[in-house]
C-alpha cells in the first residue's frame, strides 16, 4: 500500500550540523533508520528546519546526511524556513518564533497536504501545522516536559504576559497531538492526564565496537559537551576541575549565552579549553581522546551526550535529574552527585580508582539504546498514517 502524503520533519535544527546537541543526533538517526529500512521512500521525505546560510533560506534544496553506511539513500529534500545565528552567544530573537514565522512565509513551498505525516521535533511547528491544514496528523516528540518549559525559555523572562500564553499553548500541544512520543517515565504519567496516545522511547545512538580505555594518569581528560546555558551549570565543574588535586584539564564543546561569564570563570586556566560550537564528528573524536564526561545540569530529559558518551565506553558524572537515571546505572558505569564541586570531585576519584570496570559497565548499557530498535518503535506509530508498510503497530502505550 503506498503512503497517503510525505513524511514532513520539523526542527530548529539544519539536520547535519547545527546546533551541535542531543535533538539533532537523535533525528539524524531516525533519518539514518529511514536510509536503510525504506531508501525507496527518501523522496517522501521533507525536512523543514533552518540554516546559517541566507541563500538556503525558502528554496527547497537536497542535503546528504553523513553517516557510516547511508551512501545514496542519505540523499533528503530540505527547506530552511529562517535563518540561524551562528553566534550562540548573543542570540538577539527568538529561533523559535523566527521559525514559526518562517513557516508562515513560506507555506506555498511547504504545500502541506491532508494525508502529511508531520513529525515535529519543536513545538512551535504545530501551530503553524493546524492553521494552515485543519485536522493535518501531528506526531510530537517531547524532548523534555513542556509543563514547565517556559522557565528554560529565556526570552520570556520579562514577559509574564507571553510566559502565560506560550505555556497555554505547550498544554494545548500536548492534548491535540496525534500522538506524543517522550523519553522519560515521569513525563509519560504527566501526559496522560491530557493524551491517551502518549509513548515512551528512548533516544537513539550508533552503538561503537568496545575498545578498553586507560585512564590517561599523566593528565586525566574530562569533557563536557552542550549548550552553555544557566540550566547546564557548567561553573561547578569548572572550579572542580580547577581545584582538583590531580593533574587534569578540562574540554568544553558548545556555544550559548553563558559563555563570556564562564570563561571569566575560568580565569585563564590552563587546565580549561573553550572550543565552541562544533559538529558531530568533532564531538565524536573528543569522545574517543577523553576519559569522563561531565554534566551538571538542573534540567535534562534524556541527555543523547550521555548515551553517546557511553557507548565508546565513556563513564559520566552527573546530576540526577530528568531521566538521566532511567539511562545510567550509577556506581556502575557513572557517578552521581548534588551538583556541588565537592562531590564532583569525590566522584572524579572513585571513577580513577576503578576505571576499567566504568568503561565496560558503559559500553555494555549502551546496546539498549541501538538507533534501529528505538527508531522501529518510533516509525511503527508514524506508520499508522503514511501505511508505508502493512502491519500491526509495535508499539503500545507506556514504555516501548
Amino acid at each position: 500500500m503506498n503512503g497517503q502524503g510525505r513524511l514532513i520533519l520539523y526542527d530548529t535544527c539544519n539536520f547535519r550540523d547545527y546546533p551541535v546537541g542531543g535533538q539533532l543526533t537523535s533525528i539524524r538517526n531516525f533519518l539514518r533508520f529511514l536510509s536503510e529500512e525504506y531508501p525507496e521512500k527518501i523522496g517522501e521525505v521533507l525536512l523543514v528546519g533552518v540554516s546559517c546560510d541566507e541563500g538556503e533560506v525558502g528554496r527547497e534544496q537536497r542535503i546528504h546526511i553523513e553517516g557510516e553506511g547511508l551512501g545514496k539513500g542519505g540523499e533528503f529534500r530540505f527547506l530552511a524556513v529562517t535563518q540561524a545565528a551562528t553566534d550562540q552567544g548573543h542570540v538577539k530573537k527568538s529561533l523559535r518564533l523566527e521559525y514559526l514565522k518562517g513557516l508562515f512565509q513560506y507555506r506555498r513551498c511547504l504545500g502541506l497536504k491532508k494525508g502529511d505525516c508531520n513529525y515535529i521535533h519543536t513545538p512551535e511547528a504545530f501551530a503553524a501545522i493546524r492553521l494552515l491544514r485543519p485536522g493535518a496528523a501531528c506526531y510530537v516528540f517531547s524532548h523534555g516536559t513542556y509543563l514547565d518549559m517556559w522557565r528554560r525559555v529565556r526570552f520570556f523572562k520579562k514577559a509574564p504576559l507571553v510566559r502565560r500564553l506560550f505555556q497555554g499553548f505547550l498544554m494545548h500541544v500536548i492534548r491535540r497531538s496525534t500522538a506524543v512520543f517522550v523519553l522519560e517515565k515521569k513525563t509519560l504519567e504527566d501526559y496522560e492526564a491530557y493524551n491517551a496516545r502518549v509513548y515512551q522511547v528512548k533516544n537513539s545512538i550508533v552503538c561503537h565496537p568496545f575498545f578498553e580505555r586507560s585512564l590517561h594518569e599523566d593528565c586525566v581528560r574530562f569533557l563536557y559537551a552542550g549548550r552553555l546555558s544557566a540550566v547546564k551549570n557548567v561553573g561547578p565543574l569548572i572550579e572542580a576541575v580547577k581545584g582538583y588535586h590531580r593533574n587534569c584539564c578540562l574540554t568544553i564543546l558548545g556555544d550559548g549565552e553563558e559563555r563570556e561569564m564562564l570563561e571569566r570563570l575560568a580565569g585563564g586556566s590552563d587546565r580549561i579549553r573553550f572550543v565552541g560550537a562544533v559538529g558531530p564528528e568533532e564531538v565524536s573524536e573528543e569522545m574517543q581522546r577523553a576519559d569522563i564526561l561531565l554534566m551538571n545540569s538542573v534540567f535534562e530529559g534524556i541527555p543523547m551526550t550521555i548515551l553517546e558518551s557511553i557507548s565508546y565506553g565513556l563513564p559520566v558524572i552527573t546530576t540526577d535529574v530528568g531521566g538521566i537515571g532511567e539511562a545510567l546505572t550509577y556506581s556502575l558505569d557513572s557517578e552521581v552527585t548534588d551538583g556541588s564541586v565537592e562531590q564532583i570531585q569525590e566522584a572524579m576519584d572513585r571513577i580513577g580508582k576503578e576505571y576499567g570496570r566504568y568503561v565496560r559497565n558503559a559500553h555494555e548499557k549502551s546496546s539498549q539504546f541501538d538507533y534501529s530498535r528505538v527508531n522501529r518503535t518510533v516509525f511503527s506509530v508514524l506508520n499508522e498514517t503514511l501505511c508505508w508498510e502493512e502491519r500491526p503497530s509495535e508499539a503500545k502505550s507506556g514504555e516501548a
